[in-house]
């Protein structure tokens, strides 16, 4: 009975003291309410390559997402309903447009408050022969800086109490870019202005920033058939030029091209656009993997 007694006086006593404790943190959250936690900006960009100088940018103040998976084809993309989803915490997403990322549009449909920025500001764009824009600027280390510093802009407009972190992080990362760039020209001196064709019509900002000659492209452009016509001029460059290799893409399909590469003796070698793949997860691994295949390509052939 005192023991029954005892455990009933201990209960009470535990009751009053929760209520004390209750009454304190009530008074204290009065005094001093918690701030609310602010979650981090969080942005995306289309391709692999803008992802990769978006987070540099970003570091640890913002959340970087990529839109098109490693391995596909931007040219070729379609969201997918999970895609879209995922996309919902998205307050911007950065894009290249002109004609290669448009589908982004398409967000807002869903998250009407995102916000969709084309990198392009400041660079010179390269335009076809039928009057349309390259959109491929991201290929080229000058542009890259200049995405860089775009990309620090916009993340400091959103996100004005980490400028100081975006600007830092921007022209460390610019350094870099530098250095790469010094790198890799110095390397790929050898064989500038040794002609070479490529898959499609992606590589003319990369040819000019290394001094590179690309004679002519298998597609006429991304996705479409090269006619018999085509194909005959094509193989007259060839034999003209002296061309020796021809570069395919890993995102693209290239069934066709082993029988006309066949036919005019020609070697195949790979250059790649997006990276995202293992040995290519940063742009700056990206750019050294192009850079060294085309070296190794055409030192293998010979002169």
């Amino acid at each position: 009975m005192a023991v029954h007694r005892r455990r009933h006086w201990i209960f009470i006593l535990a009751v009053i003291a929760g209520l004390v404790i209750f009454g304190i943190v009530c008074f204290w959250t009065r005094e001093a309410p918690l701030q609310p936690r602010t979650a981090k900006l969080t942005v995306a960009a289309t391709i692999y390559p803008l992802y990769d100088i978006a987070r540099n940018v970003a570091g640890n103040e913002a959340v970087v997402k990529v839109v098109v998976p490693p391995g596909a084809s931007p040219h070729l993309f379609e969201f997918s309903p999970n895609q879209l989803k995922d996309l919902q915490d998205v307050s911007a997403v950065f894009a290249i447009g002109h004609g290669l990322d448009d589908w982004v549009t398409q967000v807002t449909n869903v998250v009407p408050a995102t916000r969709v920025s084309v990198v392009d500001s400041g660079i010179d764009l390269h335009t076809f022969e039928n009057g349309t824009t390259d959109p491929h600027y991201w290929l080229n280390f000058g542009n890259a800086r200049r995405i860089t510093e775009n990309i620090a802009n916009i993340l400091i407009e959103m996100d004005p109490s980490h400028a100081d972190a975006y600007r830092n992080n921007a022209k460390a990362y610019r350094q870099q870019l530098a250095e790469k760039e010094r790198e890799l020209k110095e390397a790929l001196v050898p064989v500038q202005g040794i002609p070479i064709l490529t898959f499609h019509d992606a590589w003319f900002y990369f040819a000019a920033n290394f001094g590179l000659n690309i004679a002519g492209t298998f597609e006429p452009a991304a996705g479409e058939e090269p006619t018999p016509r085509y194909l005959a001029h094509l193989q007259q460059k060839i034999k003209s030029d002296h061309v020796r290799i021809i570069f395919i893409e890993p995102q693209l399909s290239t069934a066709v091209l082993q029988s006309f590469a066949n036919d005019n003796k020609i070697s195949i070698a790979e250059l790649d656009p997006l990276g995202g793949v293992r040995g290519r997860t940063t742009y700056l691994d990206l750019m050294d993997f192009d850079a060294n295949s085309i070296l190794q390509a055409l030192e293998r052939r010979g002169p």
